[in-house]
């Protein structure tokens, strides 16, 4: 196989992973690099690719990768080791929960008072996942909402239920960049009025704890109904990462093409930020010693670090 031939593991096509990927693959053409992008690898499937070498580049999120490395949630009695990290993009990803204010619920407490037949958008109703996690929270359970009538859309699934009027809740990611799936919340904020609600803090640190979130806001006016800063929780960054075995001079290249052309960063559908002061750190994986030799170089990495 040709060395040069590069899988790099990504998601959905106009995606912050995919278009990660449309820049390393940029960083490496002048070098004779190939680099193939993947819409397969998505969700938690990415991190699968890079330990059953299907690829050997993938970017993910650092909640994500948290679960991976301990075995839990998605990741629940699998085995990920060996991953290294390459670089850590920042690009804060926000859980946002909204309802349309036509229904009349300002407080998930009163879909069960209610009954409500709520219509939920969402990722898939796993148990121990993030959607059982805030309904359990507030008093509910998906199978009793289905009961009143309500009904679980996958976030992922067919477009269109937006505009169709048939959603009623939305629970999912917000980021800068209209791409597959943001362009959810920009149709529901533009023909909708929706009331974008405050998570509790104590459903905030159970969040933080359990999945590895940070505490955060949604900043006012990213959509329109975000009327104050939101209390929620956000996943920070991307990581660049691949398996330590991974050819170091390849692993050099893409740390160094990175740095020299951070500026790619800025010219996306979505919000990147490439900070020389960041870009090394990982708390969750080792750093690759080829990166870590780039970095040490340029004098990024203080004085003892790694």
């Amino acid at each position: 196989m040709d060395k040069r031939q590069i899988t790099f593991a990504g998601s959905t096509i106009g995606e912050p992973w995919w278009t990660t990927g449309e820049i390393v693959a940029k960083v490496l053409k002048p070098h004779g690099y190939q680099v193939k992008i993947s819409n397969e690898s998505f969700s938690d499937n990415n991190i699968r690719w890079v330990t059953g070498r299907k690829a050997g580049i993938g970017v993910c999120t650092s909640v994500l990768m948290q679960s991976a490395i301990k075995g839990i949630h998605d990741y629940n009695g699998e085995k990920h080791s060996g991953l290294t990290s390459i670089a850590t993009i920042k690009r804060p990803a926000w859980i946002g929960l909204a309802l349309r204010h036509d229904i009349g619920i300002s407080d998930l407490r009163q879909v069960k008072k209610r009954k409500y037949p709520l219509r939920i958008l969402a990722s898939r109703p796993d148990k121990g996942l993030l959607l059982d996690i805030i309904l359990s929270h507030y008093g509910l359970n998906l199978r009793e909402i289905e009961n009143w009538g309500g009904r679980f859309i996958k976030w992922s699934g067919p477009a269109g239920y937006v505009r169709e009027g048939v959603v009623d809740m939305m629970l999912g990611n917000i980021y800068l960049g209209y791409t597959a799936h943001s362009r959810s919340w920009y149709e529901a904020t533009t023909l909708f009025d929706m009331r974008f609600l405050s998570l509790d803090e104590t459903l905030i640190t159970k969040l933080v704890k359990k999945y590895g979130f940070k505490r955060g806001t949604i900043p006012h006016g990213l959509f329109r109904g975000v009327d104050r800063d939101v209390p929620t929780i956000v996943d920070e960054y991307l990581f660049i990462y691949c398996l330590k075995s991974q050819d170091a001079k390849l692993v050099r290249l893409i740390a160094e093409g990175l740095d020299k052309n951070s500026e790619l960063f800025k010219h996306t559908r979505s919000a990147f930020y490439y900070e020389r002061d960041e870009v090394w750190k990982n708390p969750i994986i080792p750093l690759h010693p080829a990166a870590a030799e780039y970095y040490r170089s340029k004098g990024y990495m203080g004085k003892g670090a790694l």
